[in-house]
């Protein structure tokens, strides 16, 4: 959960409004349990908020957030999360060793090593793969297929493809900790207004694409007079920048910079060596010199290129879901005629142009095989989704001021457990809408609620809120996003593992070498300088690194 987290009283209320899953809420209260006392352990209680009498015992690890904070007095193992866990479940949780997370990865790799584990791990895919071979974790499928509400289910399985990572030979090793890889997928965006003052249609394929680039550069599409526009907006990052990036052009010719990929053959390849970003590069090169990209934006960063867009000059940017609230809201606050409407990426044949993305876990709850309590885990799980439900405006209890927030701190990053729904902001987007066309705000929750108000504070007339109308509203971000996930048409970065020796050792000198490589290709260097790269990049260590991710990705299989 992040620092939203929404006010709920008891799990009973949580399982009887399943139906009503959505984001928890960014101004809401921390979720809390109501605890029932079992004659036993709370081991084999039906009840799966049981609380251990006596209390037990659980050990763990962890890192420290960075920009983590503590009231006076508190630290990592004396603060209201382990006051709760204690009184909540009966769960005495200390830690056997905390370190900040810079430190985390390397401190891990040597316990993992020396075999010296506790009761509850923090894990990397690695680890959790090497564990679960080693027979060194306990087998969780049965507790979870039994132990856990189908309300938890919900929201772990919201993206079953990031759930399924925690599984190794079939088996559940580990909960995951769950976020949202839909939010990052790459979308279109195009100056509406400036189609009309040119009489053009929204383009549908990368031709129309183009030919709507060129326009926009040379047809006076602000209609001032003056020769003060550019096609298309990109920085000096534009490998990876969500906002000003080319991933989503790329991605119109079938290529996928800094992506692992299908080779088509059970294994995977890096997708910027592929033959795809060559041509995509060298239409960026043809651009670049007909004027239809800033001539400067090989030094320009995100911030340079916004002002380009706030002041007018750009008409076409690939971004992510924020970009109307990010980046866009600015144009239009700037300029009451600017129109700007968010599409599919187009592409350059009849195959369809898929987004990609990042897995999005990155850590992983594991528990200890030997631990004497291993349905615990299933108890701190179910705290962890609780409050993500809907019907939170108006419980209380003595715990939900004591969960989230106390003093400005953030308190909710002292919990063991947590995760997020993989489609929170789509569903807010959904039950938005709803309470838009049907003026019922009844079933919002604060968060929700939050976005209603804005978006009709938008419709009244104060443009301040274009980025809410445009996120959470229609027509929208998330209105493509939608279509994405209906359709199923996007693609996972098939690598989502701890980096390997050689990674370690020579990616950033690879990445380096192509940024500059792309750089210059756009900026008029001969195109052959793209399978030179490719040559040096496998010589460098690219072959090294290929192996090392088909030996993981067989292995995590």
């Amino acid at each position: 959960m992040k620092n939203a987290i929404k006010r709920f009283s008891t799990l009973a209320l949580v399982i009887m409004i399943v139906l009503s899953l959505t984001a928890c809420g960014q101004n809401g209260k921390t979720p809390t349990v109501e605890p029932t006392t079992a004659p036993t352990a709370g081991a084999d209680s039906d009840d799966l908020l049981a609380k251990y009498d006596p209390a037990i015992d659980m050990t763990a690890w962890r890192f420290l957030n960075n920009g983590i904070q503590f009231a006076e007095g508190d630290d990592i193992e004396n603060n209201v999360w382990i006051d709760y866990y204690r009184e909540v479940f009966g769960i005495n949780l200390t830690y056997d060793w905390v370190v900040p997370e810079e430190q985390y990865e390397q401190k891990m790799n040597i316990a993992v090593a020396s075999g010296d584990l506790p009761d509850l791990m923090w894990l990397n895919n690695k680890n959790l793969i090497d564990l679960a071979e080693n027979d060194l974790l306990y087998d969780l499928t049965e507790l979870y297929e039994t132990r856990t509400s189908d309300f938890t289910k919900s929201i772990l399985e919201q993206d079953i493809t990031s759930f399924n990572t925690a599984k190794i030979g079939g088996k559940l090793m580990a909960i995951p900790h769950t976020g949202s890889a839909i939010d990052s997928l790459q979308i279109l965006y195009i100056r509406t207004d400036w189609l009309e003052n040119l009489n053009l249609e929204m383009p549908t394929t990368m031709q129309e694409l183009l030919a709507v680039a060129e326009a926009f550069t040379n047809d006076d599409p602000d209609q001032n007079g003056q020769d003060d526009t550019y096609g298309l907006g990109l920085t000096k990052n534009f490998i990876k920048d969500n906002h000003f990036g080319a991933t989503g052009f790329f991605a119109g010719y079938h290529g996928y910079v800094r992506r692992w990929i299908d080779d088509g053959n059970g294994g995977v390849v890096y997708g910027s060596i592929q033959p795809e970003i060559k041509e995509g590069l060298l239409e960026l090169q043809r651009m670049y010199a007909e004027g239809q990209i800033d001539p400067e934006f090989g030094v320009k960063d995100r911030n340079k290129v916004q002002e380009a867009i706030a002041s007018g000059k750009l008409g076409i940017m690939y971004g992510g879901m924020s970009t109307p609230g990010a980046i866009l809201k600015f144009n239009v606050v700037n300029d009451p005629n600017a129109k700007w409407e968010a599409i599919e990426l187009v592409s350059i044949d009849n195959e369809t142009a898929m987004p990609i993305t990042k897995m999005p876990v990155t850590r992983y709850y594991g528990v200890n095989k030997n631990f004497k309590h291993p349905e615990a885990i299933m108890k701190l799980v179910e705290a962890g989704s609780a409050g993500y439900a809907r019907d939170n405006k108006d419980t209380a209890d003595e715990w939900q001021d004591k969960l989230s927030h106390v003093d400005g701190i953030a308190v909710w990053q002292y919990q063991v457990i947590g995760y997020e729904p993989a489609k929170k902001n789509l569903i807010a987007h959904h039950n938005v809408v709803e309470a838009l066309e049907t003026g019922d705000t009844s079933n919002l929750n604060l968060e929700e609620q939050g976005y209603y108000d804005r978006i009709k504070l938008y419709e009244a007339g104060d443009r301040e809120h274009y980025g809410d109308a445009h996120i959470f509203g229609t027509p929208s971000s998330f209105d493509i996003i939608d279509r994405y996930v209906q359709s199923e048409d996007y693609l996972y970065d098939k690598f989502y593992g701890s980096p390997t020796a050689t990674m370690v050792e020579r990616n950033a000198t690879l990445q380096a070498m192509e940024e500059e490589v792309f750089t210059n290709i756009i900026m008029g260097a001969p195109i052959d300088t793209f399978d030179k790269f490719v040559e040096d990049w496998k010589n460098l260590g690219g072959d090294d690194i290929t192996k090392e991710l088909n030996e993981w990705y067989k292995s995590s299989k």
